[in-house]
């Protein structure tokens, strides 16, 4: 877990002082302290620091809650994750392009305080734990690994809803709905691509979720249930619109997955995951090869890692849009290989990740708005490694016999 924590606080690191262009300091030391910084607050930049420092407090109180109490652990994450914030906004100051700011600290302290309290969510001493534990083991396997499972289906949940901010009112549905309606009507096109991509990407997630459930568990009954909610949250959440193509997205994926069920070739564990890679491969490489309607030529290769991700909400979704697919495509790889050859399997298939996205990042220089960036080869290659070194974790620190 303190590896974890290493690598996210590296990753903060270089998200708060990018692009690492020095200059003298102009304003006091800790000035931006007393003042919010209005002119230069954002509804979409305040939500980025919540959501970017959820994962840092849910990993230290996670990883102080192994040793110490959980309600110790959560206000230890959450001054950890205000001292940390705090030194990034004073260290902002000898960057000229960017901006110290006192909203920054309280957003980042709210996302780290949000994390920790989800971090109580994952223990069986707190009283919300245990029951959400309970249900969990109810209906999936138990374990490391499994657990691993579970966060791809939440990455990718996460992917079709960030940032989660719903908004009531019949002004935000009528705007959410109006794509839809105008595609019916045909006075918006419809995309193809987009549609085979969702309907493998939902198959492929069907076929994750029937892996990860318990034999005689409907497991089928929860994956309608996790497409029902998606799309309602395209209507309901602020930013996103429903469009056929998800629409007609998901219903063709039940379809597919039936076919894929029902099919004797797909009826055991090693050919139902070889489909879902297949099916998550096929949607990867349609979505990167889909030239955008109108687009211009993008400029060259982008050789500095998340500098198209920061201080963008959209961004984020990106990232986990990347990861999620190729942490599924390791862990159903995982799920049906003989132990002897995972640490071959690992390495070959990450060779081949990272080839096979470099080819198609490469490719976008020729595609109407497209561009190439080497952070989708990176986040490609963390996603796929990500389920290997769990389970190496997991060698390194075997459960203690229960009698």
């Amino acid at each position: 877990m303190r590896q974890a924590v290493a690598v996210y606080v590296l990753l903060l690191f270089y998200g708060s002082l990018y692009p690492f262009q020095w200059a003298a300091r102009t304003e006091p030391l800790f000035g931006f302290l007393l003042h919010p910084g209005a002119a230069y607050l954002e509804r979409g930049d305040l939500l980025q620091n919540v959501l970017v420092y959820m994962p840092f407090g849910l990993l230290l109180a996670a990883w102080w809650a192994r040793r110490h109490r959980y309600w110790l652990a959560l206000p230890l994450a959450v001054l950890v994750g205000a001292g940390f914030s705090v030194a990034a906004e004073v260290a902002q100051e000898w960057l000229p392009a960017r901006v110290s700011s006192a909203a920054d600290v309280a957003m980042n302290v709210l996302g780290t305080l949000c994390g920790a309290l989800l971090a109580g969510l994952l223990r069986r001493d707190t009283f919300s734990g245990a029951r959400l534990q309970a249900w969990r083991d109810g209906w999936f396997a138990r374990g490391a690994i499994a657990n691993t499972g579970l966060v791809v289906v939440a990455l990718w949940f996460l992917s079709q809803t960030s940032p989660l901010m719903p908004v009531f009112g019949l002004w935000r549905w009528r705007r959410a709905l109006a794509p839809l309606y105008f595609q019916l009507q045909a006075a918006m096109p419809v995309s193809l691509p987009a549609m085979i991509c969702l309907a493998c990407q939902f198959a492929a997630l069907g076929l994750l979720l029937r892996a990860l459930i318990r034999p005689g568990r409907p497991w089928w009954r929860l994956y309608g249930a996790l497409l029902l909610a998606v799309l309602a949250c395209q209507v309901l959440i602020d930013g996103h619109t429903l469009r056929l193509e998800e629409v007609a997205g998901a219903a063709l994926s039940l379809p597919l997955l039936a076919r894929l069920c029902r099919s004797p070739s797909t009826s055991a564990a090693g050919p139902s995951a070889c489909a879902a890679i297949v099916l998550l491969a096929l949607a990867m490489a349609l979505g990167e090869l889909t030239p955008v309607r109108g687009g211009w030529l993008g400029g060259g290769f982008n050789w500095i890692p998340f500098r198209g991700h920061m201080r963008s909400l959209q961004g984020y979704t990106n990232i986990l849009e990347f990861l999620w697919p190729f942490m599924a495509m390791a862990w159903l790889a995982r799920q049906v290989s003989a132990p002897a050859r995972h640490h071959r399997i690992a390495l070959a298939g990450g060779v081949a990740v990272g080839a096979a996205m470099f080819a198609l990042e490469w490719a976008q220089l020729s595609l109407p708005g497209r561009s190439a960036d080497i952070t989708q080869v990176m986040l490609a290659c963390a996603g796929w490694c990500a389920p290997w070194l769990v389970e190496e974790w997991v060698l390194a620190h075997p459960q203690p016999a229960t009698a």
